[in-house]
């Protein structure tokens, strides 16, 4: 990454008229041109690869296109605010770009303490800044030998208090939702956690956790590590959390992030009472729409290069999941396999449970997993999650759970 100085970038760019371009429109990139203004320094452009984005006005500055930014002048200084700072830079830098940036200083040095956002509630603000400090520093912790991991998922639960049609995380497939095996769930974490050198969340989920009455063990367990700094509880605003599982929100490591659905996420204001009355840190998004990316496809016969550009667009593909003591890259591909409906493939998967193989070589493979893969089987029988999937009405609701092929 090119490094750099606040305040010597700041008298740089304060004595040229070269123009700022900021790539990626979406919450880094609002924190991103806040934390230029602060500095006095004007962002002249957007740039996304968001078609709806595009020709649009974000935060009152204008989005490019790609097709346009690289007509701009070589010298032009631009900010990687989005996930894919590696493969961003590798285009500008193609394309003649002198000047791009990683936002990490940028952001290290805001405060952003008594701001409102757009896009992020206030909770979130510090975990979206650590999350993609992570992606831009991934190259830098796979060259080290250093195993940080930026978050996992942890599935409590294939129930939900909801039957959402399009669930990416595939639950509206589950004929016999089951809770997970606490005792493998245990085991699995332990020898995860033996392995990693920091973990900067948890994220605990289902379906909904709360369906699962001894969600608190899970997340009384993740608290106790001593390596990981926030764990988050994520709901849809159906279930009023309860003894145990209210409790352990208590704990200071813990987040709950709601999700709002509107009317069919009907106690969403009881939730946010009981977490007020109960000085629970939580956060709260009202959603209307997701992406078109809850369905398993059939084979898709992708060719080697289309399976890379899938994986490396997806939103999801660096997101770590824990089902039934297996470590998966993605939510997908981890409940797609459970489900059987994608063929086994134990390269895109970490048996953290087969006690034959030594931490040493646990390490190894997880590293692989991480750090290493370049698409996985997933990426043939799945949508994707990128800036040309369609966007569908969030949260529609089936009354029996969805057909699909097995393999």
């Amino acid at each position: 990454m090119k490094t750099y100085r606040i305040s010597e970038l700041k008298n740089k760019l304060s004595s040229t008229d070269q123009m700022i371009v900021l790539f990626g429109a979406g919450d880094i990139g609002e924190l991103c041109n806040y934390s230029l203004n602060k500095l006095g320094l004007k962002v002249n452009y957007f740039c996304d690869n968001d078609k709806d984005k595009q020709e649009t006005t974000r935060y009152g500055v204008k989005v490019l296109s790609f097709e346009k930014l690289i007509k701009l002048k070589k010298d032009t200084n631009i900010f990687i605010s989005n996930n894919y700072y590696s493969s961003i830079s590798a285009e500008l830098k193609n394309h003649g770009f002198t000047n791009f940036y990683d936002c990490v200083e940028l952001l290290n040095k805001t405060d952003f303490s008594g701001t409102k956002f757009e896009s992020l509630h206030t909770l979130k603000i510090d975990r979206r800044i650590e999350y993609y400090k992570n992606m831009c520093l991934k190259d830098e912790y796979s060259s080290s030998g250093a195993l940080n991991i930026k978050n996992l998922d942890v599935q409590v639960t294939e129930r939900c208090s909801l039957k959402c049609a399009h669930c990416s995380n595939l639950m509206q497939f589950y004929e016999k939702p089951v809770n997970e095996d606490l005792t493998l769930l245990f085991s699995a974490l332990d020898r995860f956690m033996e392995c990693v050198d920091k973990i900067y969340e948890f994220r605990v989920l289902g379906g909904d956790p709360f369906m699962n009455k001894e969600m608190h063990k899970v997340v009384d367990k993740l608290v106790s590590y001593e390596k990981t700094e926030k764990v988050i509880v994520y709901t849809n605003g159906k279930i009023v959390p309860k003894g145990p599982n209210l409790e352990c929100l208590k704990n200071k490591k813990v987040i709950l992030d709601m999700t709002n659905y509107g009317s069919i996420s009907h106690n969403h204001q009881a939730i946010v009472k009981v977490c007020e009355e109960n000085n629970i840190s939580f956060s709260e998004t009202l959603t209307t729409v997701w992406q078109d990316c809850g369905e398993i496809l059939p084979f898709q016969k992708r060719t080697e290069e289309e399976k890379k550009r899938k994986f490396i667009d997806c939103c999801n593909s660096d997101q770590l999941s824990l089902l039934k003591g297996k470590l998966y890259r993605c939510p997908f591909s981890a409940n797609a396999e459970n489900l059987n409906a994608i063929p086994l493939n134990k390269e895109d998967q970490v048996d953290l449970s087969d006690s034959q193989v030594s931490n040493e070589d646990l390490k190894v493979k997880i590293k692989n997993l991480v750090y290493n893969k370049e698409y996985i089987t997933a990426c043939d029988f799945c949508n994707g999650r990128d800036y040309t999937v369609k966007k569908i009405k969030a949260a529609e609701q089936t009354k029996k759970p969805l057909p699909y092929v097995r393999v």
